[in-house]
């Protein structure tokens, strides 16, 4: 028998056809079983949430604007946006106040300079004039006292003439008329000794007055003019010792403001952004060198690090899974698979997601919750590569529990039977 006989032989032999149909069982065997140990995903697709950087002032964007597609493997600090015409009319006005305040507060000090030399000199002049006051007055008691002094010796010699007068009319050898003018002249000079006395204490009064610093002599007040002028100044110099310390005092204050107002608008004159670790330039809405205003979005970054899956699946399994399940994921396209954990699971019928995200999701169909499961690792490194991959479809996989794989398996056998006996459709006829 030939070779191609022998061959059309095993083929069509017994043996042969139980081996295929193993083969085919088994091989069906193996591509159903995942869908008895797991829920499997119908649509799954890696996203991000997406970080938003609009121009807090208007300006012209430079070059260091990053481009579309740039991973920023860790923090990186530039320059996104030159201010054309910065407002710098407070810090005019305030240099301006602060200019002010320091021409007062160098004239009250020139000025104070100078009520302090006036009354140095005023000091001199009266000290001087007290000086010379004491000692005119001085020489004016010893003038009284001097005249006190023979005002009473002659007084003295007046009553021994007028005892002696006395003593000769009695005798009969004198008048009366010589007596009375002996005691007349007697009265007189008794008379100007007490005025001599009463000039003397006056002086003496004086003196121990001007020692003191007040001058009782007529035509001048308690105190000199030179001290009449000190008090003056007095006055002035706590005037302008006051507005010194106001000035020195806004000159500080002012001098906080202008440098907050500096540093203020070396912030605005030009914005500076630090790129965050492990984001990806998702999209670019200017080009380099282009004005923009205030609140224009400049460019969106997609968050590498914290990426996430968005899964649907039939509403009947929504009890059966939660948030912390464990799920295992993988890339269409790559063979490797890596560990999942459930985030949030959301019904049909809730409200679409308010967030920013790098991939739009979809309203789930009816029928149909979205699961979003966090990436306990990365199924690919997350470079930059393809955008980190957001965007990029998976298969996820859910454990299956003992209790859901019979509920799955009873349902599957009803919904067979069901198919089997259904009564016939009558189909009307025309």
């Amino acid at each position: 028998m030939s070779a191609p006989s022998k061959l059309v032989g095993f083929i069509r032999s017994r043996s042969a056809r139980i081996v295929l149909a193993s083969s085919l069982f088994g091989l069906s065997a193996w591509a159903f079983a995942p869908y008895f140990e797991y829920r499997i995903a119908p649509s799954a697709f890696i996203n991000a949430e997406l970080l938003r950087v609009t121009a807090p002032i208007a300006g012209r964007l430079t070059q260091d604007l990053p481009r579309k597609g740039q991973f920023i493997a860790r923090p990186e600090k530039v320059t996104l946006i030159d201010s054309m015409a910065p407002d710098r009319r407070h810090l005019l006005d305030i240099e301006r106040q602060y200019a002010a305040s320091k021409d007062n507060s160098e004239l009250a000090s020139k000025q104070l300079d100078e009520v302090l030399a006036l009354d140095a000199e005023l000091t001199k002049r009266t000290e001087a004039f007290r000086a010379a006051m004491v000692s005119r007055l001085s020489h004016e008691v010893e003038e009284a006292d001097a005249e006190r002094n023979g005002c009473q010796a002659e007084a003295h010699q007046r009553t021994e003439v007028g005892a002696r007068m006395d003593a000769l009319v009695e005798a009969g050898t004198a008048s009366q008329i010589r007596t009375a003018e002996a005691h007349a002249i007697q009265e007189a000079t008794s008379t100007r000794c007490r005025m001599a006395e009463a000039r003397f204490q006056r002086l003496v009064g004086e003196l121990h007055a001007a020692q003191d610093g007040i001058f009782l002599s007529d035509g001048i007040n308690d105190v000199p003019y030179s001290q009449q002028q000190r008090d003056r100044l007095i006055f002035r110099r706590q005037e302008l010792q006051t507005l010194l310390l106001q000035e020195t005092g806004r000159i500080s204050q002012i001098t906080a403001e202008i440098t907050e107002e500096r540093n203020r608008l070396a912030h605005v004159d030009h914005y500076d952004l630090t790129l965050p670790q492990s984001h990806v330039v998702w999209s670019v809405a200017a080009s380099p060198g282009s004005a923009v205003i205030e609140g224009q979005t400049l460019i969106d970054l997609a968050d590498c690090g914290r990426r996430f899956v968005a899964v649907e699946l039939p509403e009947r399994d929504f009890e059966q899974i939660k948030p912390g399940d464990a799920a295992a994921v993988r890339l269409i396209g790559s063979n490797e698979w890596t560990e999942g954990k459930v985030l949030q699971v959301r019904g049909s019928a809730a409200r679409g997601d308010d967030r920013l995200l790098a991939a739009q999701i979809p309203l789930a169909n009816s029928g149909n919750i979205t699961i979003e499961v966090s990436l306990v690792r990365g199924v690919t490194p997350a470079d930059g590569n393809g955008f980190c991959d957001i965007g990029r479809t998976a298969e996820v996989r859910f454990h299956r529990s003992s209790l859901g794989l019979g509920h799955t398996i009873t349902w599957i056998w009803q919904r067979f039977n069901s198919d089997n006996h259904s009564p016939p459709q009558t189909v009307a006829s025309e």
